[in-house]
């Protein structure tokens, strides 16, 4: 037997029907006694009563006195002579022989009272009424034993029932827990120690659910981060490969260009023009080493500086910044700035990364053509926005225009390429969505902030 009510059942069963068995041992060795002491007790005072009403009846009166009494009690009478001579009951005639005393027998003297004659009544207990109970208990047994029987299973089975079905459904909620399935609940609402227990198994299901849940949520976001930091690492094993390969080209002409000077060889006698060649190339170098800087430093950059910056105002000024080189390329500024939207953020890197963004859409557009900027709150949330036209990205080049030192064509040949890349790093470090798409004859970039309050 493994189940708790299979063994709690039979142990009941067992238990009832040795207590019940016991029992009935006990009364059929008791009962005989106490009865026969009881009707001893009893023989005493009717014999007691039978003796005083003879004492003052008459001795004709006295036969249905002793037949009465003989019905009643279903004791032994003999009465006897101050000799100790049997006397009949009812003729009060001599019989032959002496009787004696003897043991178990109680005598009571009495004198009828129309008499001066002394009798002697000896009264002795009649043992056959004790039987009959014993015999009876006897017979009755089988009915008595089914009747135990039949009881002892109704008990032990309601019973165990009782008892063990609230452990059984905690042992299986318990199971579902163990296996991480927490929408069961013990509804055993009691006042007992089963009902603490079942509370506990309700408070510990909470509990591990919600440390679960937890636990989960910082698992997804460890895993998200592990991911991140890959993603990162691989971008800079690419950035770095790059930068090896845009460093190695321009290094390599500048040294090829002075030693050809050096040697005074073909072309190169004419020091002047590649002396110049050379230092236009260095500048380029220079500038080259000022955006890998600024990756460097973006990459680094622990946020110790971020707080609330007021956007417009940085828009404004780098639209000042830009607006000779505009005039001087004949290309038309359109702008719509809002005032005072602030967002989060250090105040330094978004300037570069919006910067990025207008010089980009300057540097694609053609002598004569419009770059239009606007910054305003759409449903509460501040959208920059720059097109310039007209322009247009190939379709094959969108998926990569913001990879590290990815060149669109041959007119932005003089470019680092890390504009776009460096505008990515930033806005994505304070969670930015922004796109670059083509529209009508124009290009547009857009960037949506996080709301803030201020």
């Amino acid at each position: 037997m493994k189940k708790l009510t299979q063994k709690t059942f039979f142990m009941l069963l067992a238990l009832c029907l040795i207590v019940s068995v016991l029992s009935y041992v006990f009364v059929g060795i008791f009962l005989p006694a106490a009865n026969e002491k009881q009707s001893r007790r009893h023989l005493q005072e009717k014999a007691e009563m039978l003796v005083a009403r003879l004492r003052t009846g008459k001795a004709s009166e006295s036969e249905d006195l002793f037949l009465s009494f003989i019905q009643e009690s279903g004791a032994d009478l003999k009465l006897v002579n101050s000799s100790y001579e049997e006397i009949s009951l009812f003729t009060f005639m001599n019989k032959k022989g002496k009787q004696q005393t003897q043991t178990g027998k109680t005598e009571y003297p009495f004198r009828f009272a129309d008499s001066d004659d002394e009798y002697i009544l000896m009264v002795s207990y009649n043992p056959a009424h004790t039987r009959e109970i014993i015999n009876a208990a006897w017979k009755s047994l089988p009915f008595v034993g089914g009747s135990i029987l039949a009881l002892s299973f109704l008990c032990a089975l309601f019973f165990s029932h009782y008892t063990t079905r609230p452990i059984i459904r905690i042992s299986k909620i318990a199971y579902r827990i163990a296996n991480l399935d927490f929408s069961w609940y013990c509804p055993d609402v009691r006042d007992d120690e089963i009902g603490e227990l079942s509370k506990s198994i309700n408070e510990l299901s909470d509990r591990l659910h919600k440390a679960l849940t937890e636990l989960s949520g910082q698992n997804a976001l460890l895993a998200d981060e592990i991911t991140f930091e890959k993603e990162r690492e691989r971008r800079r094993m690419l950035f770095f490969s790059g930068v090896s390969h845009e460093l190695k080209t321009p290094i390599a002409i500048v040294i090829g260009q002075l030693e050809g000077m050096q040697a005074g060889i073909g072309v190169y006698k004419d020091r002047e023009k590649y002396l110049a060649r050379s230092a236009q190339i260095l500048q380029s170098l220079n500038g080259f080493i000022k955006e890998i800087l600024s990756v460097s430093y973006i990459d680094m950059a622990g946020g110790e500086e971020d707080g609330l910056v007021l956007l417009s105002s940085v828009i404004e000024e780098l639209l000042n910044e830009y607006r000779d080189m505009m005039e001087l390329w004949s290309i038309r500024l359109m702008s719509d700035i809002e005032k005072n939207i602030y967002v989060h953020g250090n105040e330094k890197l978004l300037k570069k990364a919006l910067g990025n963004a207008i010089g980009n859409a300057v540097g694609h557009s053609p002598e004569g053509g419009t770059v239009s900027v606007t910054f305003q709150k759409k449903n509460g949330k501040p959208v920059f926005s720059v097109i310039n036209f007209p322009a247009h990205i190939a379709e094959e080049h969108l998926p990569h225009i913001y990879e590290a030192f990815y060149r669109a064509g041959k007119d932005v040949a003089q470019g680092s390429g890390l504009g776009l890349y460096i505008l990515r790093m930033i806005l994505e470090t304070y969670g930015v969505e922004h796109n670059i798409v083509n529209c009508g004859d124009g290009v547009r970039f857009t960037a949506e902030f996080k709301e803030v309050s201020v």
